[in-house]
């Protein structure tokens, strides 16, 4: 799924049409020489996997709907907890 699709499927599209670059929660911010664009609802990181399109239909978030939860790319990512270590009888520990 696409991270404008998760967004449209959480919040609904824009009920007047906004693009993503007329809502409240679209920035740019400069990350080296580059312009990046980012959606502060969906989450931001130094990846390409946060970056933005000006030009997608906004979410029904656009254009100044307050949202206080957690980023949605911390909702979709898997959980990256240490498994718990399973030591066998007999074997040696390094730890």
């Amino acid at each position: 799924m696409r991270k404008i699709e998760l967004m449209h499927k959480l919040f609904g599209r824009s009920k007047q049409g906004l693009l993503c670059k007329e809502c409240s929660h679209f920035y740019r911010r400069k990350a080296s020489d580059t312009l990046v664009r980012k959606c502060e609802v969906y989450g931001d990181s130094c990846s390409e996997a946060t970056d933005w399109n000006a030009s997608y239909i906004g979410c029904g978030l656009a254009p100044n709907v307050p949202y206080t939860g957690r980023p949605v790319k911390e909702l979709v990512t898997p959980d990256r907890q240490k498994k718990q270590r399973v030591e066998t009888e007999g074997q040696i520990s390094l730890f």
